[in-house]
């Protein structure tokens, strides 16, 4: 089991660092990768509810620092019960760095 928690923390990685208050969510994208990268970073939000359907789409070029976490965007949205929310982060520099995660909302009924 030590092994495994080893090679997580020295593995590159995107998280989402979550908060929740009553249907606020903010949710924000962490990238840690364990080389040094000028990577293409993708951020795909779609939203499905009573109101319709919305999608953003952000792209960008961060320079990122091994075994440094970088926080992206904030991303704050009122999330109700009958809501999904899916979002997708992907981070490449076209060669050996290509990571993507997936962060969906747990509201939809």
């Amino acid at each position: 089991m030590n092994t495994l928690l080893l090679l997580a923390a020295l593995s590159s990685q995107i998280t989402f660092d979550t908060t929740r208050v009553g249907d606020m969510y903010t949710i924000t994208p962490q990238v840690l990768l364990t080389e040094n990268c000028v990577c293409q970073v993708e951020i795909l939000a779609t939203r499905e509810g009573e109101g319709g359907q919305s999608r953003t789409r952000q792209r960008k070029t961060v320079q990122f620092i091994a075994n440094q976490p970088a926080s992206l965007m904030r991303l704050s949205m009122n999330i109700e019960a009958q809501d999904s929310v899916d979002i997708v982060v992907t981070v490449t520099d076209g060669q050996s760095v290509n990571l993507s995660r997936h962060w969906t909302s747990q509201q939809k009924l």
